[in-house]
């Protein structure tokens, strides 16, 4: 061979060498992109939602058109927790200061999350060894009060969907295992990217957190037609024949006008349920679990109270909206609620008859550790022990997914 053909040869392997050493130094030996997608937009959110409807015939108008006659109770839900159930992971705040953090997997050692926001998407770098994985992260779950977690829609149409392993927590200001994701809780489908959730897991998680899913319904998730967040038309039914019969003049009162569900319509059993729908009903869960040591409860409002004295004896007066303004985040206000608390259980000087200057939420609700890094108040009413205010064991924690 001679020196000029082996010269060449040499700088050519040099060559290959040094561009071989770029790439991994750039892209890494085996880097995966997973769910680009370009921004999503959601009705109500970041496009108005249409005048005439999504298709003809659509019964649902949208909240703007509710704030026509309705502008207090509107105002008053924009900021509960409701109005905030979804949203595009990169329209949040949080996206931006999550920007950068990097984070060692609580259980993986070895792996590694960093989060970047790039071009108006929410992005995590999954690394273990020389493997990086660049997930989309889609939607941001939850009002952000308590958690906030993600999803990413891998197939639309079927569904499926991508929990992420880690989810924010706002009261320790950092990212942990999703509720559910822990090695030894045994929810189905959870690997170490997240927690599948597929068919109607899928379908019945986005469900809580939107007032319907596509248009014409479908058993798909279609963010084009989307109605996002719990709206006042997940509650009170689709308002398109009561905002018409409006529109003509129809009298308070006047049938036209009736929604599915609405002031002095509804018996304590049905308001119950419609709240269970996705702040869990007893029917949802195994009655082995419904027992007084498991603090897990205190998450699922309902169940609890339906387990009351306080209820039970009522009468049928006693429901969510005796203590809570259906359309406004839950106050915390002790104060207030005490006042409920006497109107039934006055002594004759019109105080507390076991302790006039107590607090009866600190005493007979008081908040709970359900095992997820979130306090919830407990709905049973009732003197809790210590221990009650532990964690619960794990045998006792339900499988998130199957409730949903």
């Amino acid at each position: 061979m001679g020196s000029s053909r082996r010269g060449r040869l040499v700088a050519g392997t040099a060559l290959a060498i040094v561009l071989a050493l770029a790439a991994w130094t750039l892209l890494g030996p085996d880097r995966v992109m997973r769910g680009r997608v370009s921004g999503v937009k959601l009705l109500g959110l970041d496009r108005p939602f249409p005048e005439g409807g999504r298709y003809p015939g659509d019964p649902y108008v949208g909240s703007h058109v509710c704030a026509e006659c309705h502008p207090g109770e509107t105002a008053t839900h924009a900021g509960s927790g409701h109005a905030r159930t979804l949203r595009p992971a990169g329209d949040r705040e949080l996206a931006r200061r999550l920007d950068g953090m990097d984070v060692e997997d609580p259980e993986r050692p070895g792996v590694r999350w960093r989060y970047g926001y790039r071009e108006g998407e929410l992005h995590v770098e999954r690394t273990e060894g020389r493997r990086v994985e660049d997930l989309v992260i889609q939607y941001a779950f939850g009002s952000g009060h308590h958690a906030t977690t993600f999803l990413t829609v891998v197939d639309p149409a079927f569904p499926e969907v991508l929990e992420h392993r880690l989810t924010y927590f706002a009261r320790e200001q950092s990212m942990g295992l999703t509720p559910g994701h822990r090695a030894g809780v045994g929810m189905a489908g959870v690997g170490e990217r997240g927690g599948a959730l597929i068919g109607d897991d899928a379908r019945n998680c986005f469900g809580c957190h939107t007032t319907q899913l596509s248009a014409p319904p479908g058993r798909s998730i279609d963010p084009a037609t989307m109605i996002p967040t719990v709206s006042c038309e997940r509650c009170h039914g689709p308002g398109r024949a009561h905002h018409d019969a409006a529109r003509r003049g129809s009298q308070a009162g006047a049938p036209e006008l009736r929604l599915p569900f609405g002031p002095g319509r509804y018996s304590t059993d049905a308001l119950l349920r419609l709240c269970g729908d996705c702040h869990r009903h007893p029917s949802k869960i195994d009655p082995a679990r419904i027992r007084p040591d498991n603090p897990n409860l205190a998450r699922f409002q309902p169940v609890g109270l339906l387990q009351s004295r306080c209820l039970i004896e009522s009468g049928g007066s006693l429901d969510c909206v005796t203590c809570h303004d259906p359309h406004a985040r839950a106050s915390s206000d002790h104060a207030k609620y005490r006042a409920v608390c006497i109107a039934c259980h006055a002594a004759p000087d019109g105080g507390c008859p076991k302790s006039p200057a107590g607090d009866c939420v600190e005493c007979h609700m008081p908040r709970l550790d359900a095992g997820q890094h979130v306090l919830f108040a407990d709905h049973w009413i009732r003197a809790t022990r210590p221990e009650m205010r532990q964690p619960p064991s794990p045998e006792l924690r339900p499988d998130l997914r199957r409730l949903r």
